[in-house]
């Protein structure tokens, strides 16, 4: 029975995440079919403005509520919570709209976007309440739900000649949806309705101080991870433009479609990995991690290839024509995707091998990599310039990580490492 509900949990996440990453790439399509390069710029923009905020709002308090099995907080706890740190990160996002020359220009796509995001956070630490109780159906369908009334909702939009604006809108609503059925679903399971209710009313901010504080790190992770993918649209978009950062967003979503398979493929292995680790099997852990890092770099490869076969074709079936002048800008962000791959896999390794310090690290000095690398290239170079940036960030991040974990000790016969600093 147990083996039963793991592998239906399994399915219902891999369908509800598969689903939601082709949805964000046919949104691209929407918005470039309604005004070009452009428009998907001026969307772009928009979400790498607000990305990195909302992540460090996010603290991660789904996976910290998920793996709550003691019960220290109780639910209404953690909402309240994300609902302090999403009104202060819209408050955070406005305030840093207003005083910038782009960010004014973009109130009409950002307001619906702000929404899109605050909605889809109050949803998400509901999605926590569920993965605590092994119930991952909910929050499949959820996803589901998201992508397909999103959609719906921006073509509709479209039709009714509503432009960019009125697709962000749209894109809004579908993210309100997607929240309101899991709300109505909690309310309406016995289950999760006493989880809901458990607590007391009145609320305990000292609490929520020190599970802010527990989610903090975690933050702080996801926000670095966030600015690494954001910055070069920065950068381009102050040294370019919209369509330049259109074209830039467009053929990045392209090398996007991998990561969901490395994230399947690092989730698998790392129970694998951790009971290795654990039982000091040094050589067994090497030789997995190199199999992985292995089909990292294979995958990466496939992807150089048909972006360099076929990526122009690709884009200007999928976009529009001009988004074939971003063929060469594919090529160049799939190797720095294949890179990705590698850092990645490299770092389920190190959280398995329980070297959990060293990562925000490695992070923090691909993004100097980055930001120095951007400078430098992105005002002769243009898009190309942030791509070949992003190379060099994830070359980076995949050799600090590389020496990270060989630098790891993992010892015959001995218990699980501690966690290490370097």
């Amino acid at each position: 029975m147990a083996a039963r509900r793991m592998g239906s949990n399994v399915r219902w996440t891999l369908l509800g995440n598969v689903v939601y990453a082709v949805g964000q790439w046919i949104q691209l399509v929407i918005f470039a079919r309604l005004g070009g390069a452009a428009a998907v710029g001026a969307y772009a923009f928009t979400l790498a403005l607000t990305a990195p905020v909302m992540m460090l709002a996010n603290l991660q308090l789904r996976m910290l509520l998920a793996s709550d099995a003691r019960g220290a907080y109780a639910f209404r706890e953690y909402r309240r919570l994300r609902l302090a740190t999403t009104l202060a990160a819209l408050l955070a996002v406005a305030l840093i709209a207003s005083l910038t020359a782009d960010g004014r220009g973009h109130w009409r796509v950002l307001v619906p976007v702000c929404a899109m995001r605050a909605a889809y956070e109050m949803g998400d630490v509901y999605y926590g309440l569920w993965q605590q109780h092994q119930r991952m159906r909910v929050i499949g369908v959820g996803l589901v739900l998201n992508t397909v009334s999103s959609l719906a909702f921006m073509a509709l939009a479209a039709a009714l000649g509503g432009g960019a604006p009125g697709a962000a809108a749209g894109a809004a609503l579908g993210a309100c949806a997607s929240f309101a059925f899991v709300h109505h679903r909690t309310a309406a399971d016995a289950d999760l309705r006493r989880s809901v209710a458990a607590g007391a009313d009145h609320v305990e901010w000292r609490r929520i101080g020190r599970l802010a504080l527990e989610g903090a790190p975690l933050g702080v992770i996801i926000l670095l991870g966030s600015l690494q993918q954001n910055i070069p649209r920065y950068f381009i978009q102050a040294h370019s433009g919209e369509a330049a950062l259109g074209l830039f967003a467009a053929a990045s979503q392209l090398t996007a479609a991998g990561t969901t398979v490395i994230g399947a493929l690092g989730g698998a292995a790392t129970p694998r990995l951790a009971r290795l680790c654990a039982a000091g099997q040094a050589g067994a852990f090497r030789a997995l991690t190199r199999k992985l890092v292995a089909a990292a770099a294979l995958l990466g490869l496939l992807g150089v290839a048909l972006s360099a076969l076929v990526g122009r074709e690709v884009l200007v079936v999928l976009f529009r024509p001009e988004f074939g002048a971003a063929a060469r800008v594919l090529v160049i962000l799939s190797v720095g995707a294949g890179l990705g791959f590698v850092a990645t896999l490299l770092g389920y390794a190190l959280t398995a091998a329980r070297v959990i310090a060293v990562q925000p690290v490695t992070l923090a000095v691909a993004l100097i990599a980055l930001v120095a690398c951007c400078s430098i290239l992105v005002p002769g170079q243009g898009a190309a310039g942030a791509a070949w940036a992003l190379v060099a960030a994830s070359a980076v991040q995949a050799i600090c990580n590389a020496a990270a974990l060989h630098r790891s000790r993992i010892e015959a016969g001995a218990p699980n490492p501690a966690v290490e600093v370097a």
